[in-house]
């Protein structure tokens, strides 16, 4: 993008398209049986997201720094730590969690009052 004879990266442009693709790739992985538990796709949203964002923030001019680091990029880098560390507690911890897609509605406490 040239603007007043500069180039720039249209960086929004970028983001857009990332978090596109990757609505696209989790609704399509979605209703894959056994491939999310419950609680895991926010978790790969989050991976996928801080991973662009980390990316597109680098191409960025107008970035606020702490010393050499880019504040956006660090906030990147913990919200992809953050998202797999929720990844590996469900699959570790779990284990008897429900798929998010299933309808199993035996396993629902029911109000007697109902």
């Amino acid at each position: 993008m040239n603007i007043n004879g500069t180039y720039y990266h249209p960086t929004f442009l970028y983001e857009s398209l990332w978090n596109l693709v990757g609505l696209i790739a989790l609704l399509l992985l979605r209703p894959r049986k056994d491939f999310f538990k419950r609680g895991e796709l926010v978790a790969f949203y989050m991976i996928w997201y801080g991973i662009g964002r980390f990316w597109i923030e680098g191409l960025r001019t107008d970035s606020l720094y702490i010393g050499p680091l880019r504040v956006s990029q660090i906030l990147s880098l913990i919200l992809v730590v953050i998202g797999i560390g929720l990844v590996l507690w469900i699959r570790l911890k779990g284990k008897d969690l429900v798929p998010y897609y299933t309808d199993d509605r035996s396993r629902v406490v029911r109000n007697e009052d109902e």
